[in-house]
């Protein structure tokens, strides 16, 4: 809701609203990707990292096949 002011509405809050609506998100389009799916962030230990990305590796393959 703007801010109102003495009963006006603040016109810079209107202006940013109005430009919030027209923003499109940086980065680039959903499903354009490796596997055409959404993806979701995972956080991981960082002393598994090597493990989890070699398991990964070895699924995709195993998959290919």
């Amino acid at each position: 809701m703007p801010k109102k002011i003495a009963g006006k509405i603040n016109k810079k809050t209107v202006v940013k609203k109005a430009a919030k609506k027209t923003m499109k998100k940086a980065g680039r389009p959903k499903g354009s990707g490796k596997f055409g799916c959404a993806t979701k962030a995972v956080r991981i230990p960082a002393h598994m990292e090597e493990e989890i990305q070699a398991f990964i590796k070895r699924k995709i393959k195993a998959e290919a096949k």
